[in-house]
């Protein structure tokens, strides 16, 4: 988990964001803005085919069979050939996942015969027996898990196609655990089909499984080669995030805030307990902006110093996070780093009022929909964030942006709220300034970085 060099294809810059000066106290609570920019290197944009296994879970109730085995077989059709891949659709007669294709192994290979025989196989998905619902989340990504056990590919991909008529909220707390079972084995994708599903269960696989969820129609095969291509593209399915500490940090912690809204779990090796590493999932070449806490003791420390409390790392680049205590009677001076973490904070509120206004539209309570669409609006308009008052549009009236007042649609369609959930947990990025004294620049022959104004590298003199 723990690599100490780049993965292929692959380069990082790491930089850290902080007010320099801080206020001692023996639990002090430092915040910083942490953006790490992958930048893609070599020749290959997307990973080899035979490096993904995908297995794809048809999960809809017998009233859309027909359509649903339509689309599935025509995307199996434009699956890239070299792909391993499994299809899960229907029940047996136990009401557990049966196994579409193929018809004797667990996997098979793309290629130009498997996908014919696969797309014919699809018409023989099955509803479950009895007029009973079809299986369950729990059940398909149980079913997925064990079929990736048997090809640890680089990349092991679900993708769950549902109409949530399987989805039952007493077997909630069974998926959680099964989520838990699953994080790190592999990572899901969720197309949501139809309006009547509780986006709730859904955003928790993608959430818990680094994914992506859309609402799609019926017809889904260009749903499913998009998110065969998007999953390509990514150059390394996990790295850690290590955070090395000196012994008056007490803990850290990390949050995503772009390009997904998530907490990491920190991961404490045996032995190292000043090191914290925080796995991270399908990397590709783009901007992943955190917001990393770090609770400290200052009481032994010296005053007026810089200090490196914690350095953060991913593969061999690495950046510290300095601070200095001010004596005592020393006010914080404005500036001094950090510039970028009010932004962020805005952002992460902007972000949840949205989450809780369309929680409260399902069901509805007008009141406290309006008065958190109202509290993303003025946000937005302070932040020059247009796609919040689009987002906001489609199931309200914006009456004063700047004071945060919206009135809801007369009639707000269920459907679209729902969809408005699903599109909030991974269709938009705040875009964020970069830390405080710009990105520095890689040199191309040596690597070495340099400030945004360098013209020649130091290490090597190659003009910049």
């Amino acid at each position: 988990m723990d690599a100490t060099a780049p993965p292929t294809g692959l380069d990082f810059g790491v930089f850290l964001d902080v007010r320099r000066d801080q206020q001692p106290h023996h639990a002090a609570r430092i915040e910083a803005h942490l953006r790490v920019e992958a930048t893609g290197t070599g020749p290959r944009d997307e990973m080899p085919a035979l490096d993904v296994a995908l297995v794809l879970a048809l999960d809809v109730s017998a009233a859309r069979r027909e359509p649903a085995a339509a689309a599935l077989a025509a995307a199996l059709r434009g699956l890239p050939d070299g792909v391993s891949f499994a299809v899960l659709g229907g029940a047996d007669a136990h009401g557990e996942p049966a196994r579409c294709y193929p018809l004797g192994d667990r996997w098979a290979l793309a290629g130009t015969r498997e996908k014919r025989r696969a797309a014919f196989s699809a018409g023989s998905v099955a509803p479950a027996s009895g007029d009973r619902p079809p299986p369950g989340y729990r059940t398909w990504l149980a079913a997925a898990r064990t079929l990736f056990a048997e090809r640890p590919l680089p990349l092991r991909h679900l993708l769950l196609i549902t109409d949530g008529s399987g989805d039952d909220p007493a077997d909630h707390d069974a998926l959680r655990a099964e989520l838990d079972r699953c994080a790190g084995v592999f990572t899901a994708d969720v197309l949501a089909v139809g309006g009547d599903w509780d986006p709730a269960p859904l955003l928790a696989v993608v959430e818990t499984l680094y994914g992506d969820a859309a609402h799609t129609p019926d017809r889904f095969a260009p749903a499913v080669a998009e998110a065969v291509r998007r999953l390509r593209r990514v150059r390394s399915p996990e790295l850690p995030l290590v955070v090395t500490a000196r012994p008056a940090v007490r803990a850290v912690e990390l949050a995503e805030t772009a390009p997904h809204a998530q907490r990491l779990t920190p991961v404490h090796p045996p032995g190292e307990p000043r090191r914290t590493l925080f796995p991270t999932h399908r990397w590709e070449p783009g901007v992943r902006d955190y917001l990393l806490t770090v609770h400290a003791d200052a009481s032994t420390d010296p005053l007026g110093e810089l200090l490196q409390l914690v350095s953060v790392r991913i593969a061999d680049t690495t950046a510290p996070l300095v601070v200095r205590w001010l004596p005592p009677g020393v006010a914080v001076a404005a500036g001094g780093g950090g510039e970028t973490l009010q932004a962020m904070n805005a952002a992460t509120r902007m972000r949840t009022a949205l989450d809780r206004g369309y929680a409260a539209l399902d069901p509805l309570s007008r009141s406290e929909a309006e008065q958190h669409f109202g509290t993303a609006v003025r946000l937005a308009t302070e932040m020059g964030a247009d796609w919040v008052l689009e987002v906001v549009r489609k199931v309200a009236d914006i009456v004063d942006g700047a004071h945060g007042v919206v009135r809801l649609a007369p009639a707000v369609d269920r459907g679209t709220v729902r969809r408005g959930r699903l599109d909030l947990a991974t269709g938009h990025r705040l875009e964020l300034s970069g830390p405080a004294g710009g990105t520095p620049r890689p040199c191309p022959d040596c690597r070495r970085p340099g400030g945004p104004r360098a013209r020649y590298c130091i290490a090597c003199g190659r003009r910049l």
